[in-house]
């Protein structure tokens, strides 16, 4: 990099000019403007997320009216302008752990959820473009920024070492974001319905109508993102909504009542509710904070923030803002009034001043305090805070509640094992919630419980769903797939329940909702891939490639199938364990040996669905390998319809062909026949993607769908053809050669099922309804 000035050559990293200090552009590389932290967590994190598809949000910003604003300006007086705003602009992104990929002239294009994992991208986005919008406006200059934001998915490539992440975009999710942005009024933000439906209640926004995208075929619901909204958790968002019905938790609740009674006593209580996201920690914890008399006990609340892991004290710092939140009300003697409340609490703590003054941010005199070396004032504070709590205690018992430990802080966490050993005789009920991948030291200790929260039971979650969606008789199937599918997870019910609402497949209202279309598959919300996307993330990077390599397998993985995949077979029982303490999956013993079902059908899909298609072949083309291997000469016959599924997947046409076949057979023997329909219909499909792409991605051994259709039923038939030309399997065989004609000649595959449906006799020597393949080729004509 050359300096403006005097033309001195410098490193990329270097801000200044050795020789006239003139001030130096900032590179483009990321490498040089990304903070330190962030940059560790991405390389290390580089080679767990190369490779996948990601959910984020993308966010561009620039400055309106840049080139109006420098036109007669001088390029170094032009550059002092910029590179401020610039900085602020990147300042927020980083402040809230996003990406910036690119710095353009004016502008910033960033990412947030890749390629560090987010499951609140969305809010994450919206929070730093309203920073940057607020920390322009008041660095004036009359200079105003405009934002764009979109949710979507992209596909990631590789990230450099200079941090530079190359990604392929799906659809339109960059296209989107950059529209948002140049339609934009100048001090304003633009997001569509994606990006607002998830950051719902974390923001304010105001709904723009339906606007016409240049490249779009349709218009695109268009938001504007005006302010911070109140909601710091997602049960925040579930409360101004309305609660839904607090079912299955009676057992939760009373063992909370008990500690509840045990530090009434003066016998001090952690208690600490543990599940995985969406289980109802926050809401079994509400329902007890909400239920203690207010005038008996104070109550303390705090929350870590999943951004906040980098912000010391910060959940420390609510405890005492809810402490002192009288005080804090004085104004200008908020100082003096706060003095006044320790002194009230114990006269021993008014020295302590000055540390509870600087953790609030109030101005203070003390030029003691302010010689005092970090270390011993970090010990001080913590004692500070430690004593405030329990003498408190003395005046009205405490609950002090604490959410999310999984994101905890380090200076917050030094307090809480501070706090911990002081429990014992104090009136202090200390109630914390966390996902199990958290780790503390407090198993042992007398005074501790752990409350785990799983799923919901299927009565509760049908009577959940009641509640939720009515009893119409069309929710039926509904609901049962709902289950099924979320394993009675309250939050994944709730939000697949309004995703098919927003998708059209129900209609009506809350409570009362009917069904209006058939949903033949089910749909991942997008608030729950988040969840579940980014809580994959942070698992290690061999672990995570074990479970999406067990995803491959799919819901159930046998042992020896899954040592066959695994990158690292001696580290296999150690990653395994780390799945199954973190509830990823779950060990069931089997007839044929052990094997691993996921814990959540949700958990299987997203994991799968991170998997990009050319490690999703690899995959599925080892597992052919190992089955056969594993099972030798009895493959086909107890694994035909596994292989044929990977064989598919792995796109190797010759087995897929074979092993349809070896099951249509066994289908077509227990009286299957629109199993074994079905399977020579796929057959046949496959085979036609390739020869529609490309015919260099062919087969050496190349094969005509129509072919593969006609080889498959010509076996089903075998020598049935011989017996009575009037038999059911005759009648059956001729279905098959009659799809084959209507594939060669229409060159695409119709649903077979329906046309039975709707085309069919009744075979008079059979006693059966069939598809006449008569009619069946008489269509195709």
């Amino acid at each position: 990099m050359n300096c403006p000035g005097c033309g001195r050559d410098h490193p990329s990293q270097a801000k200044f000019c050795s020789e006239c200090g003139t001030r130096l552009a900032p590179s483009s590389s990321p490498e040089t403007y990304t903070p330190k932290h962030i940059a560790e967590r991405i390389l290390t994190s580089k080679s767990s997320v190369e490779g996948e598809r990601k959910q984020i949000t993308v966010l561009f910003a620039d400055v309106k009216g840049s080139m109006e604003l420098l036109a007669d300006r001088d390029p170094e007086e032009a550059r002092k302008i910029l590179d401020p705003v610039l900085e602020l602009m990147m300042d927020a992104v980083h402040r809230y752990e996003g990406t910036v990929n690119q710095v353009m002239g004016d502008g910033i294009m960033a990412l947030f959820g890749a390629p560090i994992a987010h499951e609140d991208h969305a809010v994450r986005a919206c929070y730093a473009a309203l920073d940057m919008r607020d920390a322009i406006a008041r660095h004036g200059a009359e200079i105003l920024v405009r934002v764009g934001l979109h949710s979507g998915e992209v596909v990631v490539r590789s990230v450099g070492s200079d941090l530079r992440m190359d990604y392929t975009a799906v659809g339109q999710t960059t296209h989107l974001a950059a529209r948002m942005e140049q339609t934009a009024a100048p001090g304003t933000i633009r997001a569509t319905a994606s990006t607002t439906r998830l950051a719902e209640g974390f923001v304010m926004t105001a709904s723009l109508g339906r606007l016409a995208i240049k490249g779009l075929s349709r218009d695109v619901d268009v938001h504007e993102v005006t302010g911070f909204g109140q909601a710091t958790s997602r049960l925040h968002v579930a409360a101004a909504r309305g609660l839904t019905a607090f079912v299955g938790r009676d057992v939760e609740l009373r063992e909370l009542e008990s500690a509840v009674s045990s530090a009434r006593a003066g016998r001090g209580q952690l208690v600490a509710v543990v599940g995985e996201p969406g289980v109802g920690k926050s809401r079994v914890c509400w329902e007890l904070v909400n239920g203690v008399d207010p005038v008996e006990w104070r109550v303390l609340r705090s929350h870590a923030l999943s951004y906040g892991k980098d912000r010391p004290n910060f959940s420390a710092r609510q405890l005492l803002q809810d402490f002192f939140e009288g005080e804090r009300e004085h104004g200008d003697d908020a100082a003096g009034a706060i003095a006044r409340r320790l002194r009230a609490v114990d006269p021993a703590l008014e020295p302590m001043r000055p540390a509870v003054l600087s953790m609030l941010d109030i101005p203070y005199d003390n030029p003691a305090w302010d010689a005092l070396d970090p270390r011993h004032r970090r010990e001080r504070t913590l004692e500070t805070i430690r004593q405030l709590l329990v003498r408190g205690s003395v005046e009205a018992p405490l609950l002090v509640f604490m959410e999310d430990l999984q994101w905890v802080d380090g200076e917050t966490q030094a307090l809480l094992d501070c706090l911990v050993d002081s429990l014992v005789t104090a009136r202090i009920l200390l109630l914390v919630t966390f996902r199990p991948e958290y780790r503390h030291r407090w198993t042992g200790q007398t005074f501790f419980r752990h409350i785990g929260i799983d799923a919901l039971p299927t009565d509760a979650a049908q009577n959940f769903l009641h509640h939720l969606a009515g009893d119409d008789p069309s929710l039926r199937p509904v609901t049962d797939s709902l289950i099924a599918h979320t394993q009675g997870n309250p939050f994944f019910l709730e939000e697949s329940l309004q995703n098919l609402v927003e998708t059209g497949a129900l209609v009506g209202h809350r409570g009362a909702y009917r069904a209006v279309k058939p949903i033949s598959g089910m749909v991942i919300a997008p608030s729950v891939q988040a969840v579940l996307a980014a809580r994959i993330d942070r698992l290690d990077v061999a672990e995570k490639r074990l479970l999406q390599a067990a995803a491959v397998i799919g819901r159930d993985a046998p042992l020896p199938w899954l040592r066959a995949v695994t990158e690292d077979p001696d580290q296999l029982e150690r990653q395994l364990a780390v799945l199954r303490a973190a509830e990823f999956i779950r060990e069931v013993p089997s007839s044929s040996g052990t094997q691993y079902t996921f814990k959540h059908a949700l958990t299987h899909d997203v994991a799968y669905g991170g998997v990009v298609a050319d490690r999703r072949r690899f995959l599925h083309g080892q597992l052919v390998d190992a089955i056969e291997r594993l099972h030798a000469d009895r493959a086909a016959q107890e694994h035909a319809d596994t292989l044929a599924h990977h064989a598919l997947a792995a796109e190797r046409w010759d087995k897929a062909v074979d092993y349809l076949r070896a099951s249509g057979t066994r289908a077509y023997a227990t009286g299957g026949v629109a199993e074994c329909l079905d399977r020579c219909g796929r057959s046949a499909a496959r085979h036609r993607s390739p020869l529609r792409v490309s015919r260099a991605a062919l087969p050496a051994r190349r094969i005509r769908p129509a072919r593969a259709a006609e080889r498959a039923g010509a076996h089903v038939g075998g020598s049935d053809r011989r017996s009575s030309s009037h038999g059911p399997r005759e009648c059956d065989v001729g279905v098959v050669r009659g799809c084959a004609r209507e594939l060669r000649r229409g060159d695409r595959v119709r649903s077979l099922r329906a046309r039975r449906g709707r085309r069919s006799r009744r075979c008079r020597a059979a006693h059966c309804r069939v598809a006449s393949p008569r009619r069946l080729s008489r269509g195709a004509r």
